[in-house]
């Protein structure tokens, strides 16, 4: 008796799988035959221009001026830049309006959004070097420097565009602007607070 009430457990368990194995497969059968129809369905000139649209959006930002190479701007070197400027790691080149643009005031500077790609940092960044001349505090900047400084660079960006964005909703009464204080540590601006402390939100 038991074997018969063993035997006919495992039998139905036998036909349940298999049933439930039949509809997931059917199930699988009917997402792929979604996604495909869905890939069928995409108008795909309207989303080849939306890509251009954006594309040349961003070409428009920067002109048709050359694209400066990192080797030439390592030859830009001048009184305040005695190594020349230095691109971030993973950044080959810039535009040349990069460095056409009035200091603080790089293409697209005030778009770049929090966290963005270095791409959209580096003009700004080089904007920076260029212009920031006499005012400059930090040390020039090394192969083994520039990333580091980068990286101060897009924190300050990033607090600048904060502020400026709270000022145009009238939320804050006063704007913020890219200066020497951009690429520097706690440690460097300290003597420029006279003993204040600065809170670090």
């Amino acid at each position: 008796m038991l074997k018969n009430v063993c035997l006919l457990f495992l039998v139905v368990a036998l036909v349940t799988c298999q049933r439930g194995g039949k509809a997931k497969n059917k199930a699988k059968n009917m997402d792929r035959e979604g996604a495909r129809d869905r890939v069928e369905n995409v108008d795909r000139e309207a989303v080849a221009e939306k890509a251009a649209g954006k594309k040349n959006k961003f070409k428009d930002m920067f002109g048709d001026g050359k694209n400066l190479s990192k080797k030439k701007l390592l030859k830009m070197t001048s009184e305040h830049l005695p190594t020349g400027i230095h691109l971030p790691t993973g950044v080959k080149g810039a535009p040349e309006a990069c460095i056409n643009a009035d200091f603080g005031e790089s293409p697209g500077m005030d778009r770049i959004r929090r966290n963005a790609k270095d791409k959209f940092y580096a003009c700004a960044f080089i904007n920076f070097q260029y212009g920031v001349g006499e005012d400059k505090v930090s040390p020039p900047y090394t192969a083994e420097t520039v990333d580091m400084r980068f990286e101060l660079f897009k924190k300050c960006v990033d607090e600048v565009n904060k502020q400026n964005k709270r000022f145009r909703a009238g939320k804050d009464t006063h704007q913020a602007g890219i200066n020497f204080f951009c690429d520097l540590t706690d440690d460097e601006r300290r003597p420029f607070s006279n003993g204040l402390l600065i809170p670090d939100n």
